[in-house]
């Protein structure tokens, strides 16, 4: 249990530098996608957000070939990224010559394409609705740590992105009710001061430290605020 405290805390601190690294990129999808690119160092990385009509359109991509994996998936209706969505579930797809064959559509078209890789999708899960996914492609599958980490991340970003009133997507009854908490906003405040990051992007990591551990939001909060927990310790040690 120890050990996965250690491990989840050093995921926050990575993330935390990545989002300080990443501060000066606008809008926020964008920011967001190029810091899951950072974190699963991959090659490329893709938002994708279910719209009301059920259909999933792209946020956000870092590289064109990003951009156009997510159009094939569409077109041929199967893929990781779907399959993230409805299952909740992180998926790796192996397009590489020894992959193997799930997606079998998929993968004759990525084939003509000229894709030859890993795709990696995680659900973005702000709470209990996921509102879209996180993929990132790259020439072979990310390591077990990231991997380990990624529901995580998928937590964190989710929750940055309704932050995001550009995006459409905004819960404002759940973002309404965080920011109506005193203390959120005042550890909000504190986080930002301890790594440099962004209000939406320090809510985030409030809001990831609270899924590895298992507790609400205020909760972590009042370890911030009563300084119990000071998110600059996470950053200072390297990977």
């Amino acid at each position: 249990m120890a050990a996965m405290a250690e491990t989840q805390h050093r995921f926050i601190g990575r993330f935390a530098r990545v989002l300080a690294e990443v501060h000066g990129v606008e809008p926020t999808s964008y920011r967001l996608c190029e810091a899951g690119r950072l974190m699963l160092g991959a090659e490329g990385a893709a938002l994708t957000l279910m719209t009301g009509s059920q259909s999933m359109v792209v946020a956000a991509a870092t590289d064109d070939v990003a951009s156009r994996l997510e159009d094939l998936q569409d077109v041929v209706g199967e893929g990781p990224s779907r399959s993230a969505f409805e299952a909740g579930a992180v998926q790796v797809a192996d397009f590489t010559a020894a992959g193997g064959g799930e997606w079998t559509l998929l993968h004759e078209h990525v084939g003509r394409l000229g894709f030859n890789g890993v795709m990696v999708a995680v659900p973005l899960r702000p709470h209990d609705t996921i509102i879209g996914t996180l993929t990132t492609h790259a020439p072979a599958a990310p390591g077990p740590r990231d991997l380990r980490g990624a529901a995580l991340l998928g937590v964190a970003i989710g929750t940055a992105l309704l932050q995001d009133p550009a995006i459409g997507t905004r819960d404002d009854g759940l973002a309404e009710g965080w920011a109506g908490r005193a203390q959120v906003h005042q550890a909000t405040g504190m986080i930002i001061s301890q790594t440099g990051v962004r209000p939406e992007d320090a809510l985030a990591l409030l809001r990831g430290q609270a899924f590895a551990n298992n507790v609400s939001m205020v909760d972590i909060a009042q370890q911030v605020v009563q300084r119990h927990i000071n998110f600059r310790d996470f950053t200072i040690e390297g990977d």
